[in-house]
């Protein structure tokens, strides 16, 4: 190997101090008058019995002795932290909207037991410990359970005939109830002229689902439908990709100095894959979804071309190609396809090949951008099965054509069409961006600008999205129509061996996912997670560091993520620049104190910003899609200490709070330092949980660098000395069975 590429150091367990934590909420006494507030409540439950009974006719639930209705708590005061107050008064949480507002059930007779402990608060003031805590109860019904976008079609002055739309069933309510329910809805659609798509499904955490055309004047039907928490316009998932003009390429050949058995694996989710000689043998396997008819390879072989060989424009200069990854070729698209089906194929192909391939890629979004305070379906879908399979999708942020019309990139980001679109609101995934490679005239983005095209963030519940960024081609729009330039960016394969330019987010996150492969590579037992901290850890900003702050960080990383993917730095450590990793799991019982070896050699250097010290901890953490907002179970606080003469360790301050926001699944910061000390610095570790009635373990994986800014001392050298931490290269992580 190259002398100036090194191992990353492993943090073995003697480097790990286990601190016992003990969690603790507390409850604000809230000054309410008992009587007034009292009939408050009593109106909303009074309100609730009556618009249920007004609309029995078309309750599913009827029969089922339930109601079900809305619970809003004062602000200030969270759902997660009231579990007594609803289980002492027979309400379960179904699903929480937001922080402090809920959809619960009940029996008829919990219901009037309910109503009864209200007067008698009311009167006396009796249940002040729960009924304070209670702003107000609402009926569950109507408009209110419509997506924003099927809002605005219905809303339209010629709404269309018939809309086909998703109809999702109140969560947490039982498999008896939920057969019978979903009998009678069912019989509903047809008898008011509608027709059933695909059999009713089920999504991962067992909540049904029933996809069908209805004519959308009978919407009401359904909206007042106790059994129904959500009513949404159903998306199609497609694979596209334009019929350009080849360019002249000379003859290739693969370099045979690649042992192309030993590549890493990426299982590709698009249209069909076809490499032809020299380039055929990369691919594995073939696998067409049940039920598809196939698709026609175009969009598909694209995609695959860009993961098994990064940029190929500069490689067919050489004509040589450097192949680094094989491909199972994954054909699931096969036209417009609805979301059900999707999932459905996507969980098929994750099934048969999970234990073959970590890093699946999937080049597919709607057509409309998210609306951000409900996961997905699709997105939800992709994040439950990463969490069962241990598996790494890689998403592409989603394409717009606002470049058609608009004349600035400013322009463009200002418009809400131009955010990111289902599934990159999936939270465990790596969604990916597009940012211009290269400077062309006509086009409205230059170099290191985001792609005319590329969606941005933010993504679900104001989270930063994309997650990483690629160098892709752009769009020059001119009087006879637009088109794709050639450069070194934009090159694709085609099925036919043609080399032609193309542009689009499918073809941006490819490359982020045979990045990925390639340092998944050298990570102990393919460790995924690992990989992806590794990624996310070594990203390189495209954006001034240099005293920006919380607001225009926010901003660069709804355009960029965390930056493009730097693929050696990644995988390697060097004399001045040194990666430590650990892997792990933690709960709310317990924290870690990681502890980091500043060496001397570093802390007698003199001047300004001599060393740079950069935190990143991923983790794995579960998630609820019945918990709206509140969707990450848990999320990992890590932050830095360092060491002083005396033994203390001191906190280390942050400019910013981005990258260290509370339940994302990454926490990342750096720090520079003129003076400081050496010896132990620690990395803290704390798991905050929510929801968790067990002590739920989550997995992290954390990566910490010690960098040299002037790149001339041989940091590395002086920490390896010490014989505290192994190469990673040496390092196999035992599995529990």
């Amino acid at each position: 190997m190259n002398e100036s590429k090194k191992f990353h150091l492993w943090i073995p367990d003697e480097e790990v101090i286990q601190v016992a934590k003990s969690p603790t909420s507390r409850t604000t006494p809230r000054d309410v008058v008992f009587s007034e507030h009292g009939h408050k409540l009593s109106t909303g439950l009074q309100l609730i019995k009556q618009r249920i009974e007004e609309t029995t006719r078309d309750n599913s639930l009827a029969d089922s002795d339930l109601y079900i209705f809305k619970v809003e708590l004062p602000e200030g005061e969270k759902v997660q932290y009231k579990s007594e107050l609803f289980a002492k008064n027979g309400m379960q949480v179904n699903v929480v909207k937001d922080e402090r507002s809920a959809v619960v059930s009940t029996t008829r007779q919990q219901f009037q037991i309910l109503k009864n402990r209200v007067e008698a608060y009311t009167r006396k003031g009796v249940g002040k410990t729960h009924f304070d805590y209670i702003e107000d109860f609402k009926p569950y019904l109507g408009s209110e359970k419509n997506s924003n976008e099927l809002k605005r079609t219905v809303y339209l002055q010629q709404p269309p005939e018939t809309l086909d739309i998703q109809l999702m069933f109140v969560p947490n309510l039982g498999s008896a109830i939920y057969e019978s329910a979903v009998n009678k809805v069912v019989e509903k659609i047809i008898q008011n002229n509608g027709q059933i798509q695909e059999a009713p499904y089920y999504l991962s955490d067992n909540t049904p689902v029933i996809r069908a055309i209805i004519p959308s004047t009978t919407l009401t039907r359904y909206e007042n439908d106790s059994a129904i928490y959500r009513i949404e316009e159903t998306h199609f998932f497609s694979a596209e990709a334009d019929d350009n003009t080849p360019i002249s390429s000379s003859p290739f050949e693969l370099n045979p100095d690649v042992d192309i058995n030993s590549l890493p694996i990426v299982v590709v989710l698009d249209s069909g894959v076809i490499f032809n000689s020299p380039v055929e043998s990369l691919v594995m396997q073939h696998w067409i979804a049940p039920a598809s008819n196939g698709g026609d390879c175009d969009h598909g072989t694209k995609v695959a071309s860009r993961i098994a060989f990064n940029y190929l424009g500069e490689q067919l200069l050489t004509g040589m190609l450097n192949p680094r990854a094989r491909i199972i070729d994954c054909n699931i698209l096969d036209g417009n396809v609805p979301e059900n089906v999707l999932i459905k194929r996507i969980q098929l192909a994750v099934n048969e090949f999970a234990e073959t391939a970590k890093i699946f890629n999937l080049s597919a979004n709607a057509s409309i951008p998210i609306e951000g305070d409900e996961m997905s379906i699709i997105g939800y879908e992709l994040d439950a099965l990463q969490l069962r399979k241990n598996v790494q999708f890689v998403v592409s942020a989603g394409n717009h054509n606002l470049w058609k019309t608009e004349t600035s990139i400013e322009d463009i980001l200002d418009d809400d069409e131009s955010r990111i679109s289902a599934p990159a609101d999936s939270m465990l995934s790596i969604v990916v961006g597009s940012v211009v490679g290269a400077t062309h005239a006509g086009s409205i983005a230059e170099k290191n600008i985001i792609a005319p095209y590329s969606r941005r963030g933010p993504g679900f519940a104001g989270f930063s999205k994309p997650d990483m960024s690629a160098y892709g081609g752009t769009v020059v729009v001119s009087p006879d129509g637009s088109i794709v330039p050639n450069d070194s960016f934009s090159l694709v394969m085609t099925k036919d061996g043609h080399f032609v330019p193309d542009a689009g987010t499918s073809f941006t996150a490819p490359i982020v996912a045979g990045d990925l492969a390639e340092v998944l590579s050298i990570t102990p037992n393919n460790d995924i997670l690992l990989a992806k901290a590794l990624l996310y850890h070594n990203a390189k900003p495209i954006w001034e560091e240099d005293d920006i702050d919380d607001d225009e960080l926010i901003l660069a990383h709804n355009l960029y993520g965390k930056g493009l993917s730097a693929v050696n730095d990644s995988k390697y450590s060097s004399p001045s620049r040194v990666t430590f990793v650990r892997t792990g799991t933690l709960n709310r019982l317990t924290k870690e104190r990681v502890k980091i070896y500043m060496p001397a050699i570093l802390a007698a250097q003199t001047g300004r910003n001599v060393a740079k010290v950069t935190v990143t901890c991923v983790s794995m953490p579960p998630v609820d899609r019945t918990k709206g907002n509140q969707y990450l179970g848990a999320y990992i606080r890590a932050s830095l200490k360092k060491s002083h003469p005396d033994g203390r360790l001191l906190p280390v301050q942050q400019e910013t709070k981005e990258g260290r926001r509370k339940w994302d699944v990454c926490h990342q910061f750096s720090k520079l330092f003129s003076q400081f000390h050496a010896g132990d610095w620690q990395v803290w570790l704390e798991l905050f949980s929510r929801w968790d009635d067990t002590n739920v373990n989550v997995p992290y994986a954390l990566v910490v660098t010690i960098e040299d800014m002037s790149n001339t001392l041989d940091v590395y050298s002086e920490i390896e000395a010490l014989n505290r931490y192994r190469a990673l290269n040496t390092i196999r992580i035992r599995v529990d069975a």
